[in-house]
């Protein structure tokens, strides 16, 4: 099979959605995905949990920064204002935390950056794999098709031969009545017809 070569952001002009949640690719593709499309997908489904899982960690740390803010906040009222210096250690204990997210945050935002691309190359990929597989299983799915037509012919060849052999033997079986009707006359005819019949 060829390569399949078109415009890299053919995804993003025609809006090509994640092809794993569309539903008309999954009823298509769910038994008939070749060996690359299988490797990609999984490619495909490790980058957007990694997107999730990202989206999430970003959305906890910013929730507990802002906690973090509050406390300090707090904890320097309360050693400025009313000279408590046991908040002091739990101040120190706080701004380091502080510290520790805003120095994940960045790397956060960066990967959550990345991602978008990387999960619309990997997609675009799968469209290339999709695309090869279509006309592999249209080439295998004519030639069944025509297997098929082949045999509904000869079935159709047998099944007019049949009728016509019915429709010969009513005829035979309709003179030879007339025949022996016409020698013998009616009355003969029912007491032969219980015997014989």
């Amino acid at each position: 099979m060829n390569n399949i070569d078109f415009k890299d952001n053919i995804v993003k002009r025609n809006k090509i959605p994640i092809l794993i949640y569309v539903p008309e690719w999954i009823q298509l593709f769910s038994s008939y995905k070749s060996r690359g499309m299988q490797k990609t997908i999984s490619k495909l489904e490790e980058l957007i949990a990694k997107e999730k899982e990202c989206d999430s960690e970003l959305g906890s740390l910013e929730k507990r920064k802002k906690l973090l803010m509050n406390k300090i906040l707090y904890l320097s009222k309360d050693i400025n204002d009313n000279n408590n210096e046991a908040a002091l250690p739990k101040m120190e204990e706080t701004e380091k935390e502080l510290i520790e997210i805003n120095q994940k945050m960045p790397k956060l935002i960066e990967e959550m950056e990345i991602l978008p691309g990387l999960i619309n190359t990997q997609n675009t990929l799968l469209l290339k794999e999709t695309i090869k597989r279509s006309y592999e299983l249209i080439k295998e799915h004519k030639s069944e098709s025509e297997n098929c037509q082949e045999q509904v012919n000869e079935i159709r060849q047998k099944l007019a031969t049949l009728i016509q052999k019915k429709v010969d033997m009513e005829e035979r079986v309709n003179k030879l009545y007339s025949f022996v009707h016409g020698m013998i006359g009616a009355d003969e005819m029912e007491s032969l017809d219980e015997n014989f019949l």
